[in-house]
């Protein structure tokens, strides 16, 4: 990687590595060039790609770590790979490297509950809930108060129809952390399921008034608003989400339809305009101008 920069003396970058990893002062333009300097520095590359991680820059935290693990292979490193290839949606190498960090594991390491709990998620996306619910009693082990893992099994009870048993694994996550906004849009789903649409929609509400951004919940909130006469308030809803920078091309669509509707014919105008700028190409955009239009 070119950096425009003078290239710092060795001294400098000596100076800036006491301890090497955790010295604040040093950036990812300086992680780099010590990396240049010594490919074959596991700590820095690690501490790299971790940084890299954190920013969401997935693809360059890979194949840094890619280049880690030939050179430092053991529990931590190809943990870190397999997270972030499962970040990137390469479940198989995920699972693979997964599996290998189980077998290089020393007693207690740090970093297994991570280990077995996306092992989990991954046998799930398989279909092999038999296998998931293992990693995740693995996981359910090592740290018996993670919400998290309580979503996890109670998603896995959903993939398996268990409506009573999800339901029980949802409200053991909120007990935990009531602000688990994934744990009350399951609950949401089970008590659809089991016809009680009004608790459902107070789950959904829960949900998104601790995290407006959550968009499986808002999906929900405007498919079920539609059934239940709630189309304003989905309207609302959504709002929220768009005020809090949220994105996402149907809901802004579906935000045009329901303002334009209530009679807020600037609000739709704006909204509609702001989707076809940023993908003028959206037919259903498209569309919804024309007969906007024509009902003007």
């Amino acid at each position: 990687m070119e950096l425009n920069q003078h290239t710092p003396t060795a001294e400098v970058l000596i100076s800036k590595i006491q301890p090497p990893v955790e010295s604040p002062k040093l950036d990812l333009a300086e992680l780099y060039m010590i990396l240049q300097i010594d490919p074959n520095d596991s700590l820095i590359a690690m501490e790299l790609a971790n940084r890299l991680r954190l920013m969401n820059r997935f693809d360059e935290s890979v194949r840094i770590l890619r280049n880690v693990i030939k050179i430092d292979y053991r529990f931590e490193t190809l943990n870190a790979l397999a997270q972030v290839e499962y970040q990137l949606d390469q479940m198989d190498h995920a699972f693979d490297h997964l599996q290998q960090a189980v077998l290089v594991a020393p007693e207690n390491a740090k970093g297994l509950f991570e280990v077995f709990k996306t092992l989990g998620n991954i046998l799930v996306r398989k279909g092999d809930f038999d296998s998931a619910q293992d990693n995740y009693f693995k996981a359910h082990r090592l740290n018996p108060g993670s919400d998290t893992l309580y979503v996890n099994l109670g998603t896995l009870e959903i993939q398996k129809a268990k409506w009573d048993e999800a339901l029980e694994q949802f409200r053991a996550a909120l007990e935990i952390n009531p602000e688990n906004d994934k744990a009350w849009v399951g609950l949401a789903l089970c008590h659809r399921m089991k016809g009680d649409w009004e608790l459902a929609w107070g789950n959904i509400e829960a949900a998104l008034q601790y995290n407006p951004l959550n968009e499986t919940a808002l999906g929900l909130a405007l498919e079920w608003s539609t059934q239940e006469g709630r189309e304003f308030r989905a309207l609302e809803l959504i709002r929220n989400f768009l005020m809090e920078g949220g994105w996402n091309e149907k809901l802004s669509l579906a935000f045009v339809w329901l303002s334009h509707r209530r009679g807020e014919a600037n609000s739709a105008k704006l909204e509609l305009e702001r989707l076809l700028a940023v993908n003028p190409a959206n037919e259903q955009a498209l569309q919804l101008a024309a007969q906007l239009r024509t009902n003007a």
